[in-house]
C-alpha cells in the first residue's frame, strides 16, 4: 500500500501555492518548503524568512546598493541572495490612482535599455507618482493609455512632445497645456548652438536664457516685450533667402528646391517664441488660477523620479528585461504615499492580495546571468580563470 498523503496541506504564505515537508529542525519541528518560491518555514508560525527576504529585496532593488552589501542583510553569500530572491522578481506593485483630480500634473518619458519608454505622471505639488505606462516611443496611443486612467487635472506640464498634446486634448478636453521653459531654452540651444557666431544668434539666445527665469506675471510681461524688439532689430536677417543659382551645391538644391531660407534655425527659434506664444502655453503657470501651485518646468518629475530610476538602473547594470521593468516599477511605487509593499503579496489563494502574475522566464532557484555585452555582471559572471577543457 502506497503512502496516505496529509488532507491538510499547507500554503505558502508568499506565493499561495501548497508547500510539502522538508524534515525538521534540530528541536524536532516540522519544516516545510515551496516548491515553486523556494520560501521555507517551521510549525504555524507566519514566515519571517519571507519577508526578511522581501525587504531585502526591496533595499537592494530600489537602491544603489551592492549585491554583497545586500547579502549581508540576510547573513548569506551574494550568490544565495541570488537565489533567496528568486520569488520577489514575480511580485509586481501597482500606483494607486488618485481618488482626486490633481491641480497640476507633470507628465514625461523616459527611455531605459532594450528598448522601452517609461512614461510617468506625477503630482506636481509633492512629486509623488500618479501613474506610468511602458511603450516603445512616446506616442499619441501611449499617453492616452497613460491619461485614461487619470482625474482630468486644471493643468499639464509638459515638455512639448506632440503624442503628450494629442492625447492630453482627447482626454483632458479642459486641461491647460504650460510648456516646460527648460525644454524651450533646450530646444533653442539645438537651433543655435551654446556658442551663435550671429550678433542676431547671441541676441535670441540671451532672451532664451531669461526665459527661463520668469517666476509671476509681471516678469512673463517684461519678457513678452523682448521677442519683438528683437524682431524690429533683426528683422531682416531672418528674411534673407537664397536661391538655387546661388547656392548650386547645396543639398535644397540638388533636391530640387528653387529657395529656401537663409537663416532657418535662427527663424525657427524665434517664430517657437510666437506659436508658444499664441498658444498660451508659455506662461500659461502665470494664471490667477495657477500662480504658485503650477510650476513652470518639469524639472521636478526628472529630477526627483526619472533621475532615480536612471541611477538605480546603472547600479543594477546586467538585469534581464523583466527584472529591469520590475526594478523600475519598484522604484516609482516606493515614491507614492505611504507605500505598503506587503500588500502585493499572496496570503493564500482567493484572497484579494494582488498575485505574482508577472514571470521573469526563469526556474525558481536558477541565478541570473548578465545581459550579453554589458561591461558589468552579477555576483558569479565575472571573468574565469582556470582550466576549461582545452589542450594545447
Amino acid at each position: 500500500m502506497g503512502r496516505r498523503k496529509s488532507s491538510k496541506a499547507r500554503l505558502c504564505t508568499i506565493c499561495g501555492k501548497p508547500m510539502r515537508k522538508n524534515g525538521t529542525t534540530s528541536s524536532g519541528r516540522q519544516r516545510w518548503r515551496c516548491l515553486r518560491c523556494r520560501a521555507s518555514s517551521t510549525g504555524d508560525g507566519g514566515n519571517a524568512r519571507g519577508k526578511a527576504e522581501f525587504q531585502a529585496f526591496l533595499a537592494w532593488a530600489t537602491g544603489r546598493t551592492t549585491l554583497a552589501q545586500a547579502a549581508t542583510m540576510l547573513g548569506v553569500s551574494p550568490r544565495t541572495f541570488i537565489r533567496r530572491i528568486q520569488w520577489c522578481w514575480h511580485v509586481r506593485p501597482e500606483i494607486p490612482r488618485p481618488a482626486s483630480p490633481c491641480h497640476a500634473v507633470e507628465a514625461d518619458g523616459t527611455y531605459v535599455p532594450y528598448g522601452w519608454c517609461l512614461l510617468v505622471a506625477i503630482d506636481a505639488a509633492d512629486g509623488t507618482p500618479a501613474a506610468f505606462q511602458w511603450c516603445d516611443t512616446e506616442s499619441r496611443a501611449a499617453y492616452t493609455r497613460l491619461f485614461s486612467g487619470l482625474p482630468a487635472p486644471r493643468m499639464l506640464v509638459t515638455d512639448g512632445g506632440a503624442g503628450c498634446a494629442a492625447a492630453a486634448a482627447d482626454t483632458w478636453k479642459d486641461t491647460r497645456i504650460q510648456r516646460c521653459l527648460v525644454h524651450v531654452l533646450r530646444n533653442t540651444r539645438t537651433d543655435l548652438t551654446c556658442r551663435p557666431r550671429t550678433d542676431a544668434g547671441k541676441d535670441l539666445l540671451r532672451l532664451a536664457r531669461k526665459l527661463v527665469k520668469v517666476r509671476d506675471a509681471d516678469a512673463a510681461a517684461a519678457w513678452l516685450s523682448l521677442p519683438d524688439d528683437w524682431h524690429t532689430r533683426y528683422a531682416d536677417v531672418i528674411g534673407q533667402r537664397t536661391t538655387a543659382r546661388d547656392d548650386p551645391g547645396n543639398p535644397k538644391a540638388r533636391a530640387g528646391c528653387t529657395w529656401w531660407w537663409t537663416h532657418a534655425r535662427l527663424r525657427r527659434a524665434y517664430y517657437r517664441f510666437i506659436r508658444l506664444q499664441r498658444d498660451g502655453t508659455l506662461f500659461a503657470f502665470c494664471e490667477p488660477a495657477a500662480a504658485g501651485v503650477v510650476p513652470s518646468t518639469t524639472n521636478r518629475l526628472e529630477g526627483g523620479v526619472n533621475a532615480d530610476i536612471k541611477r538605480v538602473l546603472d547600479a543594477h547594470r546586467g538585469l534581464t528585461e523583466e527584472h529591469m521593468k520590475r526594478v523600475c516599477e519598484w522604484v516609482l511605487y516606493m515614491k507614492t504615499h505611504d507605500p505598503d509593499p506587503g500588500t502585493f503579496i499572496t496570503t493564500t489563494p482567493g484572497e484579494t492580495g494582488k498575485p505574482p502574475t508577472a514571470s521573469t522566464g526563469l526556474p525558481a532557484g536558477s541565478i541570473q546571468e548578465a545581459t550579453p555585452g554589458v561591461d558589468a555582471y552579477e555576483s558569479g559572471f565575472g571573468i574565469r580563470k582556470g582550466w576549461a577543457g582545452r589542450t594545447r
